[in-house]
């Protein structure tokens, strides 16, 4: 069946932009080569952003390339935008030059390839992560937040991180699609899969305000394009009862060099996978064996008193908790609702804490410790302008109810507190 011009610039579009989007986050996963094209990348985007991004569009100030877990920043989205113009140029220049049936063919073949393995390599990538329990996780810091001082995101990444088990069937459907793409005989069924599950990812998302929306309609749009050619045979056998013939899932013909060429780029994808595995479960099996290992003053401490030259504080200037949740990290919520991070380090010969703020530029405070009991200190030291006397009280967050609640097959009454 020959294709009519709006198929073939539909097509030639979409899979450019696809692989502009899916080649180089794919290459970069590639060990230590993958880093180095990853720096160079981001300082090509860099050095073209003066010109791409603020004189285009009349962005002022600078536009920053750098990651921060962000793939929502606006750098990314000029980036889309310049991607959309070259898959559009293409796809004219492609429709205009090229006549022969055969060469289309080819070059849908070609893009089915690199969609296929780009999205199976993120779905590993995030699936794994999930399947070992690496992505969300509770901490004292989730468990001291209440509901509404909670971003939407943060919100989804507590109900996610409380439960490992449904974050691992969640990996699970994400590693499943991915392994089905692997093979040209079950990549629709693999693409279907994944449809569902990126459709769910994508809507958390967009509705909790996560800021990997652009990937996650991306990845969503490569399971459409793998599925998009069966379409119609899905349609015949789910919807109008009818009968389907077979399609051709031979492998395109290729010459000697590029045939061992690409069963030596899929077992190397294999191995790929295969070392993230066995990484994800040797990270996971080092995070338990540090489970005790915990730093010093873990967890949540209110504030009784707070004293400074001996006398009471309000506002600004009085703690009102202290949170230990990672080595050498702490943080400090005051009364007024600001939240301030420090770098933390104990003396344990002194028995003094040195707290030095990390988002403002000031002398580190030393602090020294009384401890009263197991669960209780005071602290005694220059916390900012003059010397103060602050008594904590650790906060029982292992017994936190959600962690106690459990599950029961039988409720009587429902428990929605």
């Amino acid at each position: 069946m020959r294709w009519r011009l709006g198929v073939r610039l539909g097509v030639i579009f979409l899979g450019l932009f696809l692989c502009l989007n899916g080649i180089p986050l794919l290459v970069f996963e590639v060990p230590r080569v993958g880093e180095l094209l990853a720096m160079g990348w981001i300082q090509l985007w860099s050095a073209l952003m003066p010109t791409l991004g603020n004189a285009v569009f009349g962005i002022e100030g600078p536009i920053s390339t750098m990651p921060a877990g962000s793939s929502d920043m606006t750098w990314n989205y000029v980036q889309e935008f310049w991607y959309l113009v070259i898959a559009a140029v293409g796809a004219i220049g492609c429709a205009a030059y090229v006549r022969r049936q055969s060469t289309y063919d080819t070059i849908l073949g070609w893009f089915r390839i690199i969609v296929r393995y780009s999205l199976a390599q993120h779905m590993f990538s995030y699936g794994l992560i999930k399947v070992f329990g690496r992505q969300m996780a509770l901490d004292p810091l989730m468990l001291e937040r209440t509901y509404a001082d909670s971003s939407p995101a943060g919100l989804l990444w507590t109900f996610m991180g409380f439960s490992p088990t449904y974050q691992a069937f969640a990996g699970l459907a994400e590693v499943m699609g991915a392994v089905l793409l692997l093979s040209r005989r079950t990549t629709t069924l693999g693409a279907l899969i994944l449809i569902g599950v990126l459709a769910n990812v994508a809507m958390m998302n967009f509705c909790f305000d996560v800021p990997v929306k652009i990937y996650s309609s991306f990845f969503l749009l490569s399971a459409v394009f793998l599925a998009a050619p069966d379409v119609r045979r899905i349609l015949d056998v789910f919807v109008r009862n009818r009968g389907t013939d077979p399609v051709d899932h031979s492998a395109p013909r290729l010459g000697r060099g590029l045939g061992i060429a690409r069963v030596v780029a899929k077992a190397g994808f294999v191995l790929l996978v295969s070392w993230w595995g066995v990484e994800q479960w040797q990270q996971r099996a080092a995070r338990l064996a540090r489970a005790d290992d915990r730093p010093a003053f873990h967890g949540v401490w209110d504030v009784d008193q707070f004293e400074l030259e001996g006398e009471p504080q309000p506002g600004e200037l009085r703690w009102r908790r202290l949170l230990v949740a990672h080595p050498g990290m702490a943080m400090v919520h005051t009364a007024n609702g600001e939240r301030r991070r420090f770098s933390l380090e104990h003396d344990a010969a002194n028995d003094t804490l040195t707290l030095t703020r990390l988002d403002v530029s000031e002398p580190p405070r030393v602090l020294a410790v009384a401890r009263l009991a197991s669960d209780e200190l005071v602290l005694t030291g220059p916390p900012g302008p003059g010397r103060a006397t602050i008594h904590l009280r650790r906060r029982d967050t292992e017994h936190a109810y959600i962690l106690m609640r459990g599950f029961h097959w039988v409720q009587e009454v429902p428990d929605t507190r």
